[in-house]
């Protein structure tokens, strides 16, 4: 976790911090703060949060948002599933897998585990995803797609096989792609997705945790 010194996130790295939104946080509401890193063209500033009573070593999420899109999603994955999360909204490929690489260069840094990765969104995760397996870098635990599965995502004739193993939630399509190509797909269908119950499944449970810890 980062140290916070009067009203202000801050890190062993540089970035730019933002004032918190409250002078003391309750016990139950996630940290964030806001980054500011170098793209291609210009800079980006990513939101990065952390939930309520973070372990050290918490697993952690980039979250690939369309730039007109809430981020709902990846306040559920904080709060609710307990992820350290990355937030960004772009359209721009090559910002999201700087993103996506920056998170686990600095995933220490941030009070999270670099092993534990996963990236989430839409379109934008799943390339992210193939742009990690041709680069082999970074290694993600997984990946957690969310539909529906329009447009704009990895044209069919690109291949699937060696991803990480996928969550898929309303995206029958592109789920039946890579399990197609051999990948590990866990899918979920859930009556109302933006109630984001089912992310409460998503990371072992604090005993789990702990074993975890103790065999390393």
């Amino acid at each position: 976790m980062p140290v916070v010194h009067h009203g202000y996130a801050r890190s062993a790295f540089p970035f730019c911090g933002r004032p918190l939104d409250h002078a003391a946080m309750p016990a139950n509401v996630q940290l964030d703060a806001e980054l500011s890193l170098r793209a291609p063209r210009d800079f980006v500033r990513p939101r990065v949060s952390w939930p309520p009573d973070a372990r050290d070593g918490s697993p952690m999420a980039v979250f690939l948002a369309e730039p007109d899109s809430g981020l709902e999603a990846a306040d559920a994955l904080c709060v609710d599933a307990g992820f350290v999360v990355l937030a960004l909204r772009t359209a721009a490929f090559d910002v999201a897998t700087i993103a996506v690489e920056w998170a686990a260069d600095h995933a220490r840094q941030l009070g999270a585990d670099p092993d534990r990765l996963l990236v989430a969104g839409g379109r934008l995760a799943a390339a992210a995803a193939l742009h990690a397996r041709d680069e082999g870098w970074p290694p993600l635990e997984r990946q957690l797609l969310i539909g529906p599965d329009l447009t704009g995502w990895p044209l069919a004739t690109a291949s699937l096989a060696g991803v990480a193993p996928a969550t898929v939630v309303s995206a029958p399509a592109y789920a039946g792609r890579l399990r197609a190509a051999g990948v590990e797909v866990e899918e979920l269908f859930p009556e109302d997705p933006m109630n984001f119950d089912w992310v409460r499944g998503l990371i072992p449970s604090h005993a789990d945790y702990e074993e975890l810890e103790d065999d390393r």
